[in-house]
């Protein structure tokens, strides 16, 4: 999407981040749910700014959707990145909740 975004002329970026997902009842939980997220955000003008898309779920960007890096790509701003030292038997593991503050 960003790809065609900007060959159309449109500025894009990539955005990674988090998605707080609290599904209405009898609806299903948004792709993306207590993980790492991203999404494309489309400068649309002084006036407007910057307006992200969730192309992953078919929404725009909202208060649900939680910026910590923008970048032109995910080689850019991956959240990991390095060499690792060691047998191969290394593993990670990851675990996020999203919840307000009030």
């Amino acid at each position: 999407m960003i790809t065609g975004l900007r060959a159309a002329g449109l500025p894009a970026a990539y955005a990674s981040g988090y998605i707080r997902t609290i599904p209405p009842e009898g609806q299903p939980r948004l792709v993306g749910a207590d993980a790492t997220h991203a999404w494309v955000l489309l400068w649309c003008g002084p006036v407007r700014g910057w307006i992200g898309l969730d192309p992953t779920n078919g929404i725009w960007m909202a208060g649900d959707h939680i910026v910590m890096a923008v970048g032109r790509d995910y080689a850019e701003i991956a959240p990991v990145d390095g060499v690792v030292l060691g047998s191969q038997a290394q593993s990670m593991s990851v675990s996020v909740d999203v919840a307000p503050l009030s």
